[in-house]
C-alpha cells in the first residue's frame, strides 16, 4: 500500500514537470527560400555585350532566428557567350591578308551573406520593412579564343586568353516584403556595396521576386 501511494505521488508530482518541459520546447526552425530577378555591377558588366534583356535569377535560402532577426544566403549566376570577326585594313583602309576573330564567354557569380532585421512594429501586418546588411562576393571570368592580325608576320595568329576577378564588398540596404497569402511573400531588396579593397568604389544591387516560408 505504501509503495502504491509513493508511486501515485511521484506520478502526480512529475506530471506538471513533464507538461512544463513540453511547453518550453523551442519552436520548429522556420526556413525560407526565394527566387528573384537580380542585378548588380558584376552581372551587368558580364552581360554588356549580351542582347538578352532577361536578368539573372538569384536563389535565396534563409533561416528565421526569432520573430525579428534572420540570416540568409543568396547566389546569382550569369553566362554570356558571344563572337565577332573583322577584316584588318591598312592605313589607307584597304583590306589586307588575315583577319581578326574572337569567340568569348563572360560569366559572373554573385554570393551574398546577409543579416535581416524587421523594422515594422506590428509583425502581423502584410507589409514589412527590413534592414539588411552583410557581405557580397563577386567572381567574374572571361575566356576568349580566336585570331588576331600580326603586322610583323603579315598573317593571323591564334590566341587564347582568360582572366578572373574577385570583388568583396560590405552591403547594406532596405528590404520590402508583402504577404500574398500564408507562407508566400513578394519581396524587393536593394543594397549599396562598398568594395573592401577600394572603399571609394561603391556600387548598387537590386532584386525583385517571391519568397516562401516553411512552417506555416
Amino acid at each position: 500500500m505504501l509503495v502504491r501511494s509513493i508511486a501515485v505521488g511521484v506520478a502526480l508530482l512529475s506530471a506538471p514537470l513533464f507538461s512544463l518541459a513540453q511547453t518550453t520546447e523551442p519552436e520548429t526552425p522556420r526556413y525560407y527560400i526565394g527566387v528573384s530577378a537580380f542585378t548588380n555591377f558584376s552581372q551587368r558588366l558580364s552581360r554588356e555585350l549580351d542582347k538578352s534583356t532577361v536578368p539573372p535569377l538569384q536563389l535565396t535560402l534563409g533561416y528565421q532566428l526569432n520573430p525579428r532577426w534572420a540570416v540568409q544566403l543568396g547566389a546569382a549566376y550569369s553566362s554570356s557567350p558571344g563572337s565577332y570577326s573583322v577584316n584588318p585594313r591598312d592605313a589607307n583602309g584597304n583590306v589586307v591578308a588575315g583577319y581578326y576573330s574572337n569567340n568569348y564567354r563572360n560569366t559572373a557569380l554573385t554570393l551574398t551573406a546577409l543579416g535581416r532585421y524587421t523594422v515594422t512594429r506590428n509583425l502581423n501586418n502584410r507589409f514589412q520593412l527590413d534592414g539588411i546588411g552583410g557581405f557580397t562576393l563577386d567572381y567574374e571570368t572571361y575566356k576568349g579564343r580566336g585570331y588576331y592580325y600580326d603586322v610583323s608576320q603579315g598573317a593571323s595568329v591564334a590566341f587564347d586568353r582568360s582572366s578572373k576577378t574577385y570583388h568583396k564588398a560590405l552591403s547594406v540596404g532596405p528590404s520590402f516584403r508583402y504577404r500574398l497569402f500564408s507562407g508566400l511573400e513578394a519581396v524587393g531588396e536593394g543594397t549599396v556595396n562598398m568594395d573592401l579593397r577600394s572603399p571609394r568604389v561603391v556600387t548598387t544591387s537590386g532584386a525583385v521576386g517571391l519568397r516562401y516560408r516553411f512552417g506555416h
